[in-house]
């Protein structure tokens, strides 16, 4: 639990978002302005303490060139210490935090995520919320299925973060040691009521579907119940399936069993993005819609042609930007090459790409493992553009 200082309001920092928390934070108004901050959090800066509060004064500086309003200004004023004093006392975590701030209506709502967001500060008399509309857009829930004989788990996984769901209980009978026509009777009565348990849980994931639906599902458990579940899977459920896994509920712990599927995740994502690396790269070559390199990809941002915008994770260059028009560029320039006007020096002009491609709308997305590797070896960004 976080206390607001200034209004001795306690709130709570939330660590996902849902479409319900989306909502809310999306319905705040004032006319007094509401200063929406976003902090990429560099997990390899985690020793600086100060990370968060540098990328915010930059953040805050960039706004204040591009602000039209003097209401807007004085606002981001109003609100800047407050803010800075949070983030002095704040602890790294997550991949991004969010911050959204308005003294004068008793706002204060602070969002820690799991994913990243670029980093960027703007006022106005609403929340803006577009950057988590897009994160919900573009990080879908996870559901987990965990079987055993007599009972299921279900986990719901939003933005990497993991929630226990439902917990379904059936009676199904145990083991019969005579032989014979008693035995066969006995286990058609136990294969009776594992398949009822095993719609039991279909049920439950169908509902949960139209409830809160999700675009992936991995099932875990004996093979044996896997496999009937698997067949007993209405469409579109059976087509959220992204892989199964085995489990010893016996012998791992829960955390050993939810590791592994998380697993099954990461390496549905790594192919994902692995064919979006691929995809990318041949359009580049065949002259089609796409940018890859630094700098052809930063020109397709500049000129706002990005439709979807891809970073190797952990990418970063030098370079300069215009005080005037913004221009940017991985090159250093002490005057602006378009317009002539001052330029300074920036430590890394794809995170400000990322920045300038959310604002005009475009969906970011920063690859991992092979796909990473593979973005790399052309320059670490690329972009598939509009036209």
């Amino acid at each position: 639990m976080l206390r607001d200082e200034f209004s001795g309001r306690a709130t709570m920092a939330i660590n996902m978002i849902s479409h319900a928390e989306l909502a809310r934070l999306a319905a705040l108004q004032s006319e007094e302005g509401i200063v929406s901050t976003y902090i990429k959090v560099d997990p390899r800066l985690m020793y600086a303490a100060d990370q968060a509060v540098a990328k915010f004064k930059g953040a805050v500086k960039r706004f204040t060139r591009r602000a039209k309003e003097d209401r807007w200004l004085a606002a981001l004023e109003r609100e800047r210490d407050r803010i800075l004093s949070f983030l002095e006392d704040w602890q790294p975590r997550g991949r991004s935090l969010v911050i959204f701030s308005c003294r004068p209506a008793g706002i204060w709502e602070v969002v820690s995520l799991e994913v990243l967001v670029p980093t960027w500060v703007t006022v106005d008399t609403t929340t803006h919320t577009a950057m988590l509309t897009q994160v919900l857009d573009e990080y879908p829930r996870f559901v987990i299925a965990l079987l055993q004989k007599d009972k299921a788990q279900i986990y719901i996984a939003e933005q990497r973060t993991l929630e226990e769901g439902e917990e379904i209980a059936s009676h199904v009978p145990g083991r019969h040691d005579q032989g014979g026509w008693a035995q066969a009777r006995f286990q058609r009565h136990i294969d009776f009521h594992a398949a009822k348990h095993l719609r039991k849980v279909v049920d439950e994931l169908e509902q949960l579907y139209y409830d809160q639906p999700f675009k992936r599902l991995a099932v875990g458990g004996a093979q044996d119940a896997v496999n009937e579940l698997l067949k007993l899977l209405p469409d579109p459920l059976s087509r959220r399936v992204i892989g199964t896994f085995p489990v010893d509920f016996k012998h791992e712990t829960e955390e050993e069993i939810l590791e592994r599927a998380r697993g099954v995740w990461e390496e549905e994502e790594r192919r994902s993005e692995q064919e979006l690396v691929e995809r990318l790269v041949d359009a580049a070559k065949s002259a089609g819609q796409a940018a890859i390199g630094i700098d052809e990809t930063l020109q397709a941002v500049l000129e706002g042609r990005v439709r979807e915008l891809v970073v190797a994770e952990g990418v970063t260059k030098e370079g300069s930007a215009c005080l005037e028009c913004d221009h940017l560029a991985a090159e250093d320039f002490a005057r602006c090459p378009v317009c002539g006007g001052e330029a300074e020096a920036t430590p890394d002009v794809v995170e400000r790409a990322v920045e300038r491609a959310y604002l005009a709308g475009a969906h970011v997305e920063t690859v991992f493992g092979k796909g990473r590797e593979w973005l790399l070896a052309h320059g670490g960004l690329g972009a598939l553009l509009r036209y």
